[in-house]
């Protein structure tokens, strides 16, 4: 997809909570047993959090790891900025990330997270992309579009104010009160 053709999805926060609840009800269904859940940084810490609460596991670590420059720019390959210890030893696992694109961050941390120790990883994000290429074990929508999530609106918004694409994103923010404040707001820029 050329940047041309991206298209937008702007998820609300209650949306986010509703789809981590039906995430962590198939977690439940299933019947797996999680020692710990591991976020990955950035993106994952919310969801990471929601998850813990919905199933009752208070061990939360974070992991930082990174792959995106921006909308649609990427490193060459992910990099694990914190590595982990021997915390997830002999421990199952939910590592838990907001989309899983690529997946080559996902494919990174998992390996990082079994050659630590851990007894079984699964994977859960909150969107998958077709194109994905890392194991997703729970997941709630599959799209192609670039996601702009509540807890980074500000940021893309800003990145993409800088680039081609931001008249179809604007027209977008335009017909949403509480967007459009934000980026007057926070990026000074009249809409």
């Amino acid at each position: 997809m050329s940047r041309d053709d991206l298209t937008f999805e702007i998820p609300s926060i209650t949306e986010i909570y509703d789809y981590l609840a039906e995430i962590a009800g198939e977690i439940k269904k299933a019947g797996i047993k999680i020692d710990t859940i591991i976020g990955i940084s950035r993106g994952g810490l919310v969801p990471a959090r929601f998850l813990s609460d919905f199933l009752l596991i208070p061990d939360i670590k974070i992991i930082s790891a990174g792959f995106y420059l921006g909308p649609k720019k990427r490193m060459d390959k992910p990099i694990i900025y914190t590595p982990l210890g021997k915390e997830v030893e002999n421990k199952t696992v939910l590592l838990v990330d907001d989309v899983a694109d690529t997946g080559e961050t996902l494919i990174a941390v998992e390996k990082h997270i079994l050659e630590k120790g851990a007894k079984k990883v699964y994977v859960a994000v909150i969107y998958k992309k077709p194109w994905n290429k890392a194991r997703v074990d729970f997941y709630s929508r599959e799209t192609d579009a670039w996601i702009v999530f509540p807890w980074e609106f500000t940021e893309t918004a800003y990145q993409l104010s800088k680039m081609d694409t931001w008249k179809k994103f604007e027209s977008i923010i335009i017909s949403d009160e509480r967007l459009k404040k934000i980026v007057e707001r926070f990026l000074e820029k009249r809409i």
